[in-house]
């Protein structure tokens, strides 16, 4: 055998003899069970312990707390900036306003004209050609009957819709209006736009959070009530 192996074998064999090595003391009689802990050792031990219990639940507490004013933070800023973007949107809007209205106004005096001559097929094509340029100009998007197809990506941004008054849609909230609320519905509801007139609202997406959804019955529309997480939009009357 070896150099190694001899080590090993002699490592492990207990010594006989005088002069020889004392028996090595094993774990288990080096660790006292904690019965044996005199009253002052085990006094400190509690009072360790208590101290560090409390230092885990003030930083929990403090991390909860800084956590909270962040997100809050967060919020003000998202809604700052939503505000302001609504701004630069209705500037540029009352911005355009005057050149669009007088060529929206020139397209249906020829739309009239031709309505008159009985050239139907030239007024009609006037006509639609009429609600693109409001489309493609203004923004305005057609009535999608709610919102719920919006992705999250779009939260706090703007759109304009022309959307058609209506009773009947379902509908919660006041004002915000859960995201899956009929548009419609809710422009009668808020006031901008009495049911089967057309009418564009500007209307503000929100990203998903907790509120509380008041039920309401106003201009012959009732909403419910919910009370959640969830996205929504604000409704404004196009300027």
């Amino acid at each position: 055998m070896g150099l190694l192996g001899g080590a090993a074998r002699s490592l492990g064999e207990p010594r006989h003899g005088g002069g020889g090595a004392a028996p090595m003391t094993t774990a288990t009689e080096l660790h006292a069970s904690d019965d044996d802990l005199p009253p002052e050792a085990r006094a400190l031990i509690a009072e360790a312990e208590a101290a560090a219990r409390g230092v885990r639940e003030a930083l929990v507490s403090r991390g909860a707390r800084v956590r909270a004013v962040a997100e809050e933070e967060v919020r003000a800023v998202r809604r700052r900036a939503e505000d302001e973007v609504r701004e630069l949107e209705i500037a540029a809007t009352r911005e355009l306003a005057p050149s669009l209205t007088s060529l929206f106004d020139g397209l249906r005096a020829i739309q009239e004209t031709y309505t008159k001559l009985g050239k139907l097929d030239e007024a009609l094509a006037v006509r639609a050609n009429l609600r693109h340029l409001r489309a493609d100009l203004l923004g305005i998007r057609p009535d999608p009957g709610n919102l719920s197809d919006l992705s999250s990506d779009l939260d706090g941004r703007t759109f304009l819709y022309e959307v058609v008054g209506r009773t009947d849609g379902a509908l919660w909230g006041g004002n915000p209006y859960t995201l899956d609320s009929h548009l419609g519905t809710a422009a009668v509801h808020s006031g901008l736009v009495k049911p089967g007139l057309r009418a564009v609202v500007r209307v503000t997406v929100l990203e998903s959070e907790y509120r509380e959804y008041v039920g309401t019955e106003r201009r012959a529309v009732t909403s419910s009530e919910y009370n959640g997480g969830s996205r929504a939009y604000r409704l404004e009357a196009a300027e």
